[in-house]
């Protein structure tokens, strides 16, 4: 199009798109559909915090299934004003190895799992148990309108910190 100085824009915006790419947490790239773009939300925050909690559940099913002391892990969104808190609860299988009897323990309390913006859907690893961390360019983990961005979850949340 115009003289040299064009080949070093384009050059320069290669470097700026490689350097994006390096930020992005544990190399999961989100796709970016229209609807992404443009910032339409396809479905309820409801919705979405619902589909979001089941797949959850369903990728820590093979890590239950590894251990004899686990019996079910269920995941919930638990109240916040700006942030929601995803918790999990874990139940536990406690044997008695005198008698043999087993007997189910279920986690009133639950864990922290992550914190979700309620405005926007993006997922913030736990700061704490009261607050998400959300400093730095890179603090947002991912989207529950943005199933991409949460397909490797894991238990205990590793997922959410980079390697």
């Amino acid at each position: 199009m115009g003289g040299p100085g064009w080949d070093m824009i384009e050059v320069i915006e290669h470097f700026k798109e490689l350097e994006r790419e390096k930020k992005m947490i544990n190399g999961i790239k989100p796709t970016m559909t229209t609807t992404t773009k443009l910032g339409i939300k396809p479905t309820s925050f409801d919705e979405a915090m619902g589909k979001f909690c089941n797949k959850l559940e369903k990728n820590v099913i093979p890590h239950i299934e590894k251990f004899n002391h686990m019996d079910s892990v269920r995941f919930e969104a638990c109240g916040g004003r700006k942030y929601i808190k995803v918790k999990y609860f874990q139940t536990n299988i406690d044997t008695d190895y005198e008698t043999g009897v087993k007997t189910l323990l279920e986690d009133k309390n639950g864990s922290i799992h992550c914190f979700v913006e309620r405005t926007t859907g993006d997922i913030y690893k736990p700061a704490g148990w009261r607050a998400p961390y959300t400093k730095g360019s890179n603090a947002v983990r991912g989207n529950i309108y943005d199933k991409s961005t949460f397909s490797k979850t894991d238990l205990h949340g590793g997922w959410l910190y980079a390697k």
